[in-house]
């Protein structure tokens, strides 16, 4: 009979199987849209129609943040979620035309974001989580390889 603990840690281990294959599906998404954005532009276009080249920039936006969502998925900060927040205001910012009211709100909220990124967030709490991850990781590797009486010698 398997120990909660055991469950809990296949459980982890099938959630980060979920979240690689998910970046991955994305990776690939935002590469052939990358690929189909160039291919298909119409570069004279640019110039003449505004509204063409602004649902290129939509385009453009869209596969940044596709791009930051990888990083975010995979780095597990506070530091990614808040980039990506602040893509998608600045995206809504610069390429839809809005009212007033929500230019003034977009602006105050990424103004927001900055406020908690300079003053709330500590950046060395994060690094040092991930630090202690990746040594158990380490450590955990080098048990299954070497056996578990290294493993006893690394948690000390």
């Amino acid at each position: 009979m398997e120990t909660n603990r055991d469950l809990r840690e296949r459980i982890s281990i099938a959630a980060t199987a979920i979240e690689v294959v998910l970046g991955l599906i994305i990776l690939i998404g935002c590469l052939i849209s990358s690929i189909g954005l160039v291919c298909t532009t119409d570069f004279s276009a640019l110039f003449l129609e505004p509204h063409y080249l602004q649902s290129r920039l939509s385009d453009a936006c869209l596969i940044i943040i596709g791009i930051e969502l990888i990083k975010m998925i995979s780095s597990y900060t506070i530091d990614s979620v808040v980039d990506v927040m602040l893509l998608a205001i600045a995206r809504q910012m610069v390429v839809e035309h809005t009212a007033p009211l929500e230019n003034l709100l977009t602006v105050v909220a990424v103004g927001l974001l900055f406020v908690i990124r300079k003053y709330l967030y500590i950046s060395y709490l994060d690094h040092r989580r991930r630090r202690k991850r990746e040594a158990e990781a380490a450590a955990d590797i080098r048990a299954e390889v070497f056996g578990s009486r290294h493993k006893s010698k690394t948690d000390d």
